[in-house]
């Protein structure tokens, strides 16, 4: 899918996937790529509800599932530069920032709050919210 379409979101806008459709043709490459996506998440935790939610009819893979899993790859294509950058460290330990802003905006008043978590020299989570 190297020249696939982009897209901007790695799950589908509508309602969860189902178990209907008809099944795929091969479900060994469908549990391949799967697999493959769940390992992804550790560097790239922006698709870990949508590579959940596919690897929940591993067992029944079904057509509309094989979509789920193409556009998660057109997400991730689109994305190249996102994700989290895993080097060896000499620490283990574990270090968390966090900052918050009480009304902060001063447009709606509302609350800004962020963390980073470092393990080691390598960051492995973190959150922005206004």
């Amino acid at each position: 899918m190297t020249n696939c379409k982009p897209c901007s979101t790695p799950v589908d806008t509508n309602p969860k996937l189902a178990s209907d459709g008809p099944p795929v043709k091969d479900a060994s490459s469908f549990h391949s790529l799967a697999g493959a996506l769940q390992y992804l998440t550790f560097t790239r935790p922006d698709i870990a509800y949508a590579v959940q939610q596919v690897c929940l009819f591993m067992h029944d893979p079904r057509k509309p599932h094989l979509a789920a899993l193409k556009q998660i790859l057109r997400y991730i294509h689109d994305t190249l530069v996102l994700g989290l950058l895993l080097r060896p460290s000499s620490s283990a330990k574990l270090t968390v920032y966090s900052d918050i802003d009480w009304a902060g905006c001063s447009e709606t008043r509302k609350s800004t709050s962020g963390f980073a978590v470092f393990l080691g020299d390598n960051l492995v989570s973190w959150s922005s919210k206004r």
